[in-house]
């Protein structure tokens, strides 16, 4: 990562997707709290995430909308989702923030959410005038999709409206320490292939590429099998490190029994886009 003209590097790394437009997000509201703060970060293109932090920190941001447009959407919407969760397990601290999920109304009954989408204050009255639209997706299935992240091993930050939802952002990244540094505290690293200094780093990084096995995991895999070779031939064994389940040992099943076939040029275009 590159220092400015003094060799000050920065602390926080944010998508430049999350910067653009008019309307104000969680992540605009955090780099207005970062600027009052005289914390430094910059803003690149990152493959995986939306704000890398140091000592491993990885967040996603998401808003309601865009996890009920997953379940509305077409077959490729939910294992999209589940393919960038995958994703993000590669960072030691991974995080969803979903903004505006404590704002909505449910309405089990009808099978749909209630999304709100402006609220005004009645002049000279103590009330407010809320809108809403109505996604008529089940209560349970939004539960059901946000589940499966904890699963995965990933913490869930449920923020009421953007500026909360930017509390919530401050609080992972800094805790009660704020912007003051820790001893030995490593700064954010964009996962890539490029850049590991150790034996230990490459194996490390061979390991965390299976689906549902973070940096973490593949630690603990390595010690308690030896070499990654080792690791690869005792996948029925992997139930024995904490937080790794059936479905992530299935997952590491199918990746190393599934027949390879590359994708076409026209196929990978069209994942760019996605």
């Amino acid at each position: 990562m590159q220092s400015d003209l003094f060799g000050n590097v920065p602390e926080i790394v944010i998508d430049v997707h999350e910067t653009g437009g008019k309307s104000i997000n969680s992540v605009k509201h955090l780099m207005s709290m970062m600027d009052k703060e005289g914390i430094r970060y910059t803003i690149e293109k990152i493959p995986i995430g939306d704000i890398l932090g140091s000592d491993g920190i990885a967040i996603e941001r998401k808003t309601v909308n865009d996890l009920v447009n997953t379940l509305k959407g077409s077959a490729a919407g939910v294992p999209r989702l589940t393919k960038q969760m995958d994703a993000l397990l590669e960072y030691e601290k991974p995080y969803v923030l979903i903004e505006n999920i404590l704002a909505i109304r449910r309405d089990p009954v009808k099978g749909c959410v209630y999304i709100p989408f402006s609220s005004k204050q009645t002049k000279g009255k103590p009330f407010f005038v809320t809108m809403e639209r109505a996604a008529y997706i089940h209560p349970n299935s939004l539960d059901a999709l946000i589940q499966s992240i904890r699963d995965k091993g990933i913490e869930v930050l449920e923020g009421f409206n953007a500026l909360h939802s930017a509390g919530l952002l401050y609080g992972a990244l800094f805790g009660e320490e704020g912007k003051k540094k820790k001893a030995g505290q490593r700064l954010p690293v964009i996962r890539t292939r490029k850049g590991l200094d150790s034996m230990s780093d490459e194996q490390e990084f061979f390991i965390a590429g299976f689906p549902g096995v973070n940096v973490v995991r593949a630690k603990s895999l390595l010690k308690k099998f030896g070499s990654p070779f080792e690791v690869v031939s005792s996948t029925d064994e992997w139930g024995e490190i904490p937080g790794i389940g059936k479905k992530t040992i299935a997952n590491a099943k199918k990746t190393l029994h599934t027949k390879y076939e590359p994708e076409s040029d026209e196929d990978s275009e069209q994942n760019e886009e996605k």
